[in-house]
C-alpha cells in the first residue's frame, strides 16, 4: 500500500523549472503583444470620436469649410493626445453638391521585436448622408443606379 502511495505522489510533482519557464515565456509574449497593440486601437477610438464630434456639435457638415473641419479634427487630436502622424496627415474631404465625405484612412506600424513589425490599418469614414454609420466605410452609393 505504501509503495502505491509513494508512486502516485511521485507522479504528482507539478511543473518543473523548464515548464515554468515556457509558461512564463508564452505569457510574456502575449503581454508584450497586448502592450504594443492596445494603444493603436485606443488611438483609433479617439479618431472615431473626433469624426463623431463633427456631427454631434449641431453644425451641419455640408456648411463647414474644409479648413474648419481640419481645424476641429486637429484640435480634438491635440486635446486627446493623438500622437501618430497617420490621423493628422491622412484627412481627406470629398464634396459634392449635397453631401460631404470625410475619410481618415491610415496605417500604423509598431516594432514588436527585432525586425518584426505589426501593421494595423484603420479606415474611418464620415458620410454626411449617413452620420449614424460613422467611422465605417459606408456603401458607395455615388455611382449606383436607382432601380425603378
Amino acid at each position: 500500500m505504501k509503495a502505491v502511495q509513494m508512486k502516485s505522489i511521485k507522479h504528482q510533482r507539478g511543473l518543473g523549472m523548464i515548464q515554468w519557464a515556457l509558461v512564463l515565456a508564452v505569457a510574456g509574449f502575449f503581454l508584450m503583444f497586448a502592450f504594443k497593440v492596445v494603444p493603436l486601437y485606443a488611438e483609433n477610438r479617439y479618431v472615431e470620436s473626433a469624426l463623431r464630434s463633427l456631427v454631434s456639435a449641431g453644425d451641419k457638415l455640408e456648411e463647414m469649410s474644409d479648413q474648419e473641419i481640419q481645424k476641429k479634427l486637429d484640435n480634438f487630436y491635440m486635446v486627446n493626445n493623438v500622437r501618430s502622424a497617420g490621423p493628422n496627415k491622412n484627412i481627406k474631404i470629398e464634396r459634392e453638391s449635397e453631401w460631404v465625405l470625410v475619410t481618415v484612412d491610415y496605417e500604423t506600424r509598431v516594432n514588436l521585436f527585432w525586425n518584426i513589425d505589426l501593421v494595423a490599418i484603420f479606415n474611418n469614414h464620415l458620410d454626411s448622408r449617413h452620420p449614424s454609420v460613422c467611422c465605417r466605410p459606408a456603401p458607395d452609393t455615388r455611382n449606383s443606379k436607382k432601380i425603378e
